[in-house]
């Protein structure tokens, strides 16, 4: 059985948690890297990406897109204190997401408030995201039925 997370490891998990959106906004793709593991999944609005390449390759589309990581910004990714529990070698959290865009007037827009869950592997000492699933729900009208 694995020892209780420490408070370092804690702080650990929020350090990936606190990369990802600047590397998305700054963009440095290739520090995503720092963020998930090489054989990572992520599960997000626009489908899923399994392993680094594919990581890499859907973030290198949305800066395509020319919001994310323009300059200067037009979207800024804003994450919440996550919810982690877990042991010293494997861990989950859950994180409130905020997305803002601007114009050049200077006028916000919040295209999406959402979450992320994410399951984290410690390997070598170092902390990545094993498997990101992205709910973008909370930015979505509520149901009729």
């Amino acid at each position: 059985m694995a020892e209780p997370m420490s408070a370092q490891d804690r702080l650990d998990v929020m350090d990936v948690l606190g990369r990802y959106p600047f590397c998305l906004d700054s963009p440095n793709v290739e520090g995503l890297a720092e963020v998930f593991a090489p054989d990572a999944v992520l599960e997000g609005i626009g489908g899923s990406f399994a392993g680094l390449e594919a990581i890499f390759g859907w973030a290198h589309g949305l800066i395509a897109g020319g919001r994310v990581g323009a300059d200067p910004p037009q979207l800024v990714h804003f994450v919440g204190l996550p919810f982690i529990e877990g042991d010293a070698e494997r861990c989950s959290a859950r994180t409130y997401s905020v997305i803002l865009t601007y114009d050049e007037a200077k006028q916000i827009t919040v295209p999406l408030v959402g979450s992320y869950e994410d399951a984290f592997v410690k390997k070598d000492g170092r902390w990545r995201i094993q498997k990101r699933i992205i709910r973008g729900d909370l930015g979505r009208a509520p149901s009729r039925d």
